[in-house]
């Protein structure tokens, strides 16, 4: 797969890295500084993909990469964030308003990332879980097991909440 036209990659796989960003960070100017990243990245490396499961892959893989890397740096540095006022992770304004998103995102991010990755890759990249294994490089088996935990883990953490 070979895209050239920057508003078509960003119309193609902006929602995925946008989806993947306000799962990881916790403020919305955050998610956009990875979001910014991502692409940038793409500019400058310009890859080309065999096909859209590969291409949403990559997308996916840096992504996370670069919400790691803008974790690292705020931890260093002492901040809670690229900005000082906590924004909702939505354009959205439902989410502000419903504890229960807030409370699944910070269950999300507490999961370790044995567990993370996958459910990223499975709900949020829409990647199959056959896709999912080969991205993780572990087998379509351990694919699904890991989702299956992440799940009750995730049942767990919000039960416990209430």
């Amino acid at each position: 797969m070979d895209v050239t036209d920057m508003e078509q990659v960003i119309e193609t796989f902006g929602p995925l890295v946008l989806r993947i960003a306000r799962s990881r960070m916790s403020t919305a100017v955050d998610a956009e500084e990875v979001f910014q990243e991502v692409f940038v990245t793409y500019t400058k490396r310009q890859p080309v993909f065999e096909d859209e499961m590969r291409a949403r892959a990559w997308f996916a893989k840096t992504t996370i990469h670069h919400c790691r890397k803008l974790w690292r740096s705020i931890g260093r540095h002492g901040m809670d964030s690229l900005d000082v006022i906590p924004e909702a992770l939505s354009e959205d304004d439902f989410y502000i308003e419903d504890p229960s998103y807030v409370d699944l995102r910070n269950a999300l991010s507490s999961l370790p990332d044995k567990y993370r990755r996958p459910v990223e890759l499975f709900y949020f990249a829409d990647l199959s879980a056959e896709d999912t294994a080969k991205v993780l490089k572990i087998s379509p088996n351990a694919v699904r097991t890991r989702l299956t935990r992440a799940r009750q883990m995730l049942r767990e953490m919000m039960a416990s909440d209430t």
